[in-house]
């Protein structure tokens, strides 16, 4: 385990503790709402609690103080904290959370490119190298670490089939602000999802802004 996957898991379980028992439970009914009721006995269950979490910890601002637990976190510990060990909290503030396509693998380093800024990041060393395709856009959050960048856990693969509507999609919101991305990924998120359900159903029925196919 990373020293970042460290911090990570031990923030995690402060904010998921007994203190924020209502925030948690809040925050499960507000993700699932707009990114796809999950059902705790599906293959994928693992998956979308790691995809819950990332948004929780990095994105969600929690309702008492309105920042999200990460930078309340180094809010509050700023001035307790070592120097060698405040680095690694500051930077879980300056995530990049965002729709990226793959663009080489080079040994262990990974190249790809933010769909939202049209820059390149490479991530020297990375500890996940498998399950990328090119030309398939994936939403995922990577944290600066020394001159390199790493991934956090929470993944979503999206169909290679779906890369024209996402495309679009994307040209929409690339230049408001950052609230509206994230609006935009929870809900390919569950389009995704939806995906996954209803395997009998047409991709572009369920990649799409056509209200009339209720699923």
């Amino acid at each position: 385990m990373t020293t970042y996957e460290k911090i990570i898991e031990q923030l995690i379980q402060q904010f998921t503790g007994p203190e924020y028992q209502r925030e948690v439970l809040e925050a499960k009914r507000e993700f699932f709402e707009r990114a796809g009721i999950v059902d705790e006995e599906a293959i994928n269950f693992e998956t979308r609690m790691s995809q819950f979490l990332d948004w929780y910890m990095f994105s969600r601002e929690l309702s008492t103080v309105h920042l999200p637990p990460v930078k309340l976190f180094l809010e509050k510990h700023k001035a307790d904290l070592e120097p060698e060990t405040l680095i690694f909290y500051e930077n879980l503030t300056q995530s990049i959370h965002s729709l990226f396509e793959f663009v080489k693998l080079r040994e262990s380093d990974i190249t790809i490119y933010d769909l939202f800024s049209k820059k390149k990041f490479v991530l020297q060393d990375s500890a996940i190298t498998a399950g990328f395709n090119p030309e398939e856009i994936f939403e995922a959050r990577i944290i600066p670490f020394e001159k390199t960048w790493v991934f956090t856990r929470g993944f979503c693969f999206h169909p290679l089939e779906a890369t024209r509507f996402i495309q679009k999609e994307i040209k929409q919101v690339r230049h408001l602000d950052h609230s509206h991305k994230e609006a935009l990924m929870l809900k390919l998120l569950k389009m995704r999802y939806k995906f996954e359900q209803y395997k009998h159903i047409r991709l572009d029925f369920i990649y799409s802004n056509d209200g009339k196919l209720r699923i």
